[in-house]
């Protein structure tokens, strides 16, 4: 008998850690027979790495409603902050070596540094140190972004896409976590960033995220709270105001950021609580580099 329990214990282990070496969940309404699926996105990726695994596209594809964290095009979005009014303040707090070294890694950014604020800065190069410096962006690749791409081939197919929240409902919430830093809160942010951007030996410590998400080598941390995150914790109550009937009247397929899905507060715990089915879907494919 205790061979045979920790056999038993021994083979829970071994299925919670399987199960949570994927980014694709299965969640089913028993009672309405509906099937949805929701994938956790990092969504700096560009579109190979989405083909390389046939399982999303086919979740995809079975739904009748695709749902995203915003459906706004990434080109209204970087429109609505070329109509802003130039600030040269940027140029004023930077250093010269770091503006100039500054102004060559956005020459190909199809936004105005002028017109973007000190936070906006440094999270355009953080996407562009993971694009390059951790190459979640190929040489192949047409698209950029997870999430878009996803929209993109749900629109091709027209499969109906739903936004559970507008970009300027997700910019107040990053405003409201991050407290409108000024130039001066971010110059020290933004050199470091430059740096690492224009040296030939960056720390790679940040790629190490990236290389977990690839190998689909994630704990997600159901029995954990959440941490203290704006971004996290208040979105996924507003959206959790919206799914679950959306998941009952639907087959949906729910693409957002992998954070999301983690911890007690996240939104797979939350629909488990709430009654529904939640089960991994294995990931046959691995990504080759």
């Amino acid at each position: 008998m205790k061979n045979i329990l920790l056999l038993f214990i021994f083979m829970t282990i071994s299925y919670i850690g399987i199960s949570q070496n994927t980014i694709l969940w299965k969640v089913t309404d028993t009672i309405n027979n509906k099937t949805s699926f929701v994938v956790g996105t990092f969504h700096q990726l560009g579109n190979s790495f989405v083909d390389s695994i046939p399982e999303i596209q086919e979740s995809l594809y079975q739904s009748e409603l695709a749902i995203f964290e915003s459906v706004s095009k990434i080109a209204e979005t970087r429109e609505l902050i070329n109509q802003r009014e130039k600030s040269y303040e940027i140029e004023k707090k930077l250093n010269k070596k770091d503006f100039k070294n500054l102004l060559e890694i956005s020459k190909d950014w199809e936004v105005d540094i002028y017109k973007l604020k000190p936070i906006e800065v440094r999270w355009k190069l953080q996407q562009e140190f993971q694009n390059i410096i951790c190459e979640t962006v190929k040489p192949i690749d047409k698209w950029t972004h997870f999430d878009s791409y996803l929209q993109e081939l749900a629109e091709q197919k027209q499969i109906e896409v739903l936004g559970l929240e507008t970009d300027s409902v997700q910019l107040n919430f990053i405003y409201k976590q991050y407290k409108y830093p000024s130039w001066k809160d971010e110059k020290r942010n933004l050199s470091y960033l430059i740096k690492q951007m224009t040296t030939d030996n960056p720390n790679m410590n940040p790629c190490n995220l990236v290389n977990e998400y690839k190998a689909f080598d994630l704990n997600y941390d159901f029995e954990k709270p959440c941490s203290i995150d704006v971004l996290i914790i208040e979105r996924n109550e507003n959206w959790l105001k919206i799914l679950p009937q959306l998941m009952q009247e639907k087959n949906c397929f729910v693409a957002v950021g992998f954070y999301h899905l983690k911890n007690d507060c996240g939104i797979l715990q939350q629909l488990k609580n709430m009654g529904f089915i939640v089960e991994p879907v294995k990931i046959q494919s691995k990504v080759v580099d």
